[in-house]
């Protein structure tokens, strides 16, 4: 929550009270990150503050740094707190598509067709410092930290990387839809993409019992 200094403050050892009050009462239970750990989000001028036992971090963190002081902490919180006979799992990042700029810099996604092997990294691979390199970056430190936890993984990432043809941006169905709404390069909308992630899940829930 950004506060009166215009920073958003960070307190990595104090879970969220909506899920941190349910940790058994669930049979399955799945985390991720969202996209929410970008530098769009948070440029310098508000940046993310992270606080611990009150006080804030020194020297101060930056935002993937930051961000894996959070992860530690969360993940040292499931397996503390959720009893092990929880099933549970965490989704790696979903992919965006954004090309020529982010979201909020005129990229765009107008391909109609999936992408061939041998173009992934030019998209994705973070040494290319393309507008979609955080997905890769963030997702080497999930599976990282959670090394030697019960927590599974539901990567999702590769498979989907292939489909920038499966977002919103040129399936609106309305004349000049890009040009009056935007781009939606993050989102999904066309069938098989998300139905195979529920195939994916629905396996690996079925082998973890």
């Amino acid at each position: 929550m950004m506060d009166r200094r215009g920073i958003y403050r960070v307190d990595v050892d104090i879970p969220a009270e909506d899920w941190a009050t349910i940790t058994d009462y669930y049979d399955v239970l799945i985390f991720n990150t969202g996209h929410w750990w970008g530098y769009d989000k948070f440029p310098k001028e508000t940046p993310l503050v992270f606080y611990r036992a009150g006080q804030p971090i020194l020297p101060p963190l930056g935002l993937f740094d930051g961000f894996k002081v959070v992860l530690e902490s969360m993940v040292s919180y499931i397996e503390r707190e959720i009893p092990r006979k929880t099933l549970k799992f965490w989704r790696l990042q979903s992919p965006r598509h954004f090309y020529g700029g982010d979201w909020n810099q005129n990229g765009s996604c107008l391909l109609n067709e999936p992408l061939k092997e041998h173009e992934l990294d030019l998209w994705f691979d973070p040494s290319n410092n393309g507008v979609n390199k955080e997905a890769r970056k963030i997702n080497h430190m999930i599976e990282e930290t959670l090394q030697g936890t019960d927590i599974r993984l539901l990567d999702l990432t590769h498979l989907s990387e292939f489909r920038a043809d499966a977002h919103p941006a040129i399936w609106l169905g309305k004349k000049d839809a890009v040009a009056i709404w935007g781009q939606d390069c993050m989102h999904w909308c066309l069938p098989g993409v998300p139905d195979t992630w529920v195939d994916i899940f629905s396996g690996l829930m079925h082998n973890s019992m």
